[in-house]
């Protein structure tokens, strides 16, 4: 059994081990004292939730057309269910909702349904959540000195109910419609153009 830790720097160590695996937490009564009306867990929880419901409203921030889509309770079940699986060991929070699409594509709902086509509205969710990924990325890479960009392909248009979200709007979910995107960022912005539309018709 470890130690009881001491210093700072242990204890330290020890919060973070402790709310990246709470279940496992040793010497939680010698770290935390009680209190006239808590337990000395009870008032680790107090932090615990504080903790989580800081990378939660990182990954609403992040994801803010998701959150439209969903309503906020369906989007935080399914963004716990990712804090779960993928704890938070960055310092920062920048790129903790990195791996939310791929975690969503692994998990998704309809798997276990075998012989049933996937469900149209789990593949627009994942779109979503592609595409706002990417967004993010783009808008956030390093200068290069030069147009920063990506291709982005999709089953749905995506980056229109994105832009009506971010605008405030009140948008319904998008019919399905194939798109191939280019994002670009300029001047601070990322602009996103639809390559398929701009393509000339096929020749009569």
């Amino acid at each position: 059994m470890a130690d009881v830790p001491r210093s700072l720097a242990e204890i330290q160590r020890w919060m973070q081990a402790a709310l990246l695996h709470p279940g496992r937490a040793e010497h939680l009564e010698e770290v935390f004292t009680a209190s006239g009306r808590m337990s000395a867990e009870e008032r680790f929880r107090v932090y615990y939730r504080g903790y989580r419901l800081r990378l939660l409203g990182c990954l609403r921030g992040q994801y803010p057309a998701m959150v439209h889509l969903l309503g906020r309770e369906l989007f935080d079940g399914f963004a716990m269910e990712y804090l779960d699986a993928h704890p938070s060991r960055s310092p920062t929070l920048d790129g903790l909702g990195a791996g939310f699409p791929d975690h969503l594509a692994r998990t998704r709902p309809d798997a276990a349904s075998e012989g049933t086509p996937p469900e149209a509205w789990i593949d627009l969710l994942i779109d979503l959540a592609r595409f706002e990924r990417d967004f993010a990325a783009t808008l956030d890479a390093p200068s290069t000195g030069s147009d920063t960009g990506r291709l982005f392909e999709a089953r749905f248009p995506v980056h229109r109910y994105a832009a009506a979200v971010r605008r405030g709007e009140e948008p319904e979910p998008p019919d399905a419609e194939p798109v191939f995107l280019s994002l670009t960022r300029r001047d601070g912005t990322v602009v996103v153009h639809d390559l398929a539309a701009s393509r000339p018709p096929p020749a009569a």
